[in-house]
């Protein structure tokens, strides 16, 4: 009875695990000069729908999305439109192929935050799109690591 106990916990354990590697949450984190907004899974090294880099040592962002973009070449020109309530941006960049997995994600660099963050603030889900590929992001913790983000972000 105890293994079998043993092994329904391992079991739950495991599938909690797993499930909770695949939900998207919000996150703000800083390191010195570096602050990062991120949705995406709670592991680190799982990619994230959207990552928005503030580099205030040299006054740079950066905008990353990882969208289910097809196989394609690196360099081609994508914009990235974010809307939630009343409030829409668009952030023009291009394709770019991960290290090692060659994994095709959209890269924006030296960007305004501003406009990103003015949608990010509204109340709902916040929808990015990119052509005929689109994905919504959950308000669930979105307010609290946008408020982590704009403390740490010296950056417009």
């Amino acid at each position: 009875m105890t293994k079998r106990l043993l092994i329904l916990l391992a079991a739950f354990v495991l599938a909690s695990t797993e499930a909770s590697a695949a939900t998207n949450i919000w996150q703000a984190k800083s390191s010195g000069s570096f602050v990062t907004l991120r949705y995406g899974p709670l592991i680190d090294r799982e990619h994230p729908r959207f990552l928005l880099s503030c580099l205030n040592s040299v006054k740079i962002a950066v905008l990353s999305v990882y969208m289910d973009f097809p196989e394609r070449e690196t360099g081609a020109a994508i914009t990235v439109t974010f809307s939630a309530g009343g409030q829409s941006t668009t952030v023009a960049g291009e394709t770019a192929a991960e290290d090692g997995t060659g994994v095709i994600y959209g890269e924006a660099g030296d960007i305004a935050v501003a406009p990103i963050l003015k949608v990010l603030r509204e109340k709902g889900s916040v929808s990015m799109k990119s052509g005929a590929i689109g994905y919504d992001m959950s308000d669930a913790g979105r307010a609290d690591a946008v408020a982590k983000f704009t403390k740490d972000c010296t950056l417009d």
